[in-house]
């Protein structure tokens, strides 16, 4: 997308960073993780629902690119300075708390490895407040939540046997309105971190 992206290779780029996360995933993952949309700090530009583009590449002090997926690190997408006043992300690329906080929980146990999760969003895509200003996040309109869901069906028919888990209210709401049997716990922004935590620990 001109304006933000490194070039018309970073759709291509994204689409090798997501199948290379699957792959391992794939009929194995033992819970899959969904959440609402796509956000511009995190899969807007690494590919990977609930995953920042400085994990993917290996700029991240928590998560290594390789627990996501095997090989070489990915390739950042984003141009630098997409966001004014940020010499971070000018070097580095986005990072995402939501994502940080999420990759934080399931890789605190010794109990788990990063394959046995799919991360995921009811409305797979970037959904922002207006064209002039696509850095930005809002929340899927309902019509959106609909047509994203057969992604999520797909998807659950590979892992028939993994545990679905809501993040957040749109989520849980959209897979009851199917009766898609779910966990439900809280979104980890706006300061309830410690409340996903929680239900994560006690769930699972």
């Amino acid at each position: 997308m001109t304006g933000y992206d490194i070039g018309p290779e970073a759709v291509e780029i994204r689409s090798e960073h997501l199948v290379r996360y699957l792959e391992p995933r794939i009929s194995k993952a033992r819970y899959i993780f969904i959440a609402e949309a796509v956000g511009y700090q995190g899969a807007r530009f690494s590919g990977v629902p609930l995953t920042s583009e400085r994990m993917v590449t290996g700029n991240h002090s928590l998560v290594n690119h390789q627990m996501i997926f095997a090989g070489e690190p990915g390739v950042r997408t984003s141009l630098p300075n997409i966001v004014k006043s940020n010499r971070s992300q000018a070097l580095y690329g986005f990072a995402e708390p939501t994502a940080s906080i999420i990759w934080g929980e399931v890789l605190s146990s010794s109990r788990w490895k990063p394959t046995d999760f799919i991360f995921w969003n009811i409305y797979p895509f970037h959904p922002y407040q207006s064209a002039e200003n696509r850095m930005t996040n809002r929340t899927p309109t309902l019509a959106e939540l609909e047509d994203g869901l057969p992604f999520a069906r797909q998807l659950m028919q590979l892992n028939p046997d993994a545990h679905i888990v809501a993040i957040g209210r749109k989520s849980a709401d959209t897979l009851s309105s199917h009766l898609i049997k779910h966990h439900h716990v809280p979104h980890p922004a706006n300061g309830r971190a410690v409340q996903f935590q929680k239900a994560v620990r006690s769930m699972i």
